[in-house]
């Protein structure tokens, strides 16, 4: 759990090419840029996620019990993901703030012995990596309980910018908001551990059932959503056929909204 490695204690400057103005802001004028982090997973011999879920219980416990920075995390299991196999769930993590990521993780790393012990004793959880997150459409879950999640990995154009990018996915966004499209986004942009990542950023979409799941495909049926994402990306953004996971909340002590 939280297995992420200790290097990206270092820094939380994000040196991502192409961020700029486009980007949401808060009162400040910076970018409204958090740390998330992703593993994957698979259960070690013997033990099912039942016994993962025992190595959640003592996680929280521990975040009970040390009055632990705002923190939450989320299991994702294969729903639609083709030929990407090779791990039991994806598991992420995600932290308000640099700040309190570093006060987490300084605190988890140094008391939380027990739970790290039952996490790597459920899972192998070695392949970490750590992400940059930005809300593009604000969501209609509220963080808790089963969603589906959809990801898909986004290149920018030659010539083109980051920024431009995601200023058409926020006018994509505002299209979504205006026409009843259920449904949050976020990019993605990879920060620390995925050096070899051939994309610009990871588009994830969330839903918050399975039901707001097909009601967004026949969303896309009835307004022709997919006519007006075609012609905000073409010659902009080329993003490949997204995977779709299933998600449980595992912990959530973030603040509401």
């Amino acid at each position: 759990m939280r297995k992420i490695l200790l290097t990206i204690f270092a820094s939380i400057v994000v040196t991502l090419s192409g961020i700029g103005l486009s980007f949401a802001q808060d009162d400040s004028g910076v970018p409204d840029l958090t740390p998330i982090e992703l593993q994957l997973c698979s259960y070690r011999a013997g033990q099912d996620q039942a016994d993962y879920d025992k190595a959640v219980d003592k996680m929280s416990q521990w975040m009970d019990a040390n009055d632990a920075e705002p923190y939450a995390a989320w299991r994702l299991q294969s729903l639609f993901t083709g030929t990407r196999t090779g791990f039991d769930f994806i598991y992420i993590g995600a932290w308000a703030s640099g700040t309190s990521m570093g006060k987490d993780m300084t605190q988890y790393f140094s008391t939380a012995g027990d739970a790290i012990a039952a996490a790597n004793k459920a899972a192998d959880c070695g392949n970490s990596q750590m992400y940059t997150s930005l809300n593009v459409k604000e969501s209609d879950g509220d963080g808790t309980g089963d969603f589906v999640l959809t990801v898909t990995d986004c290149t920018v154009a030659d010539g083109r910018t980051t920024r431009d990018a995601i200023g058409a996915l926020r006018e994509y966004g505002a299209y979504r908001d205006a026409t009843g499209s259920p449904g949050g986004m976020w990019a993605w942009f990879p920060t620390y551990g995925d050096g070899d990542a051939d994309f610009n950023f990871k588009l994830a979409s969330s839903y918050s059932s399975l039901e707001a799941f097909g009601n967004y495909f026949q969303w896309n049926r009835d307004t022709q959503g997919y006519i007006k994402r075609s012609e905000l990306f073409d010659g902009l953004l080329s993003c490949d056929v997204a995977r779709a996971y299933t998600g449980d909340t595992l912990v959530n002590t973030l603040p509401a909204g």
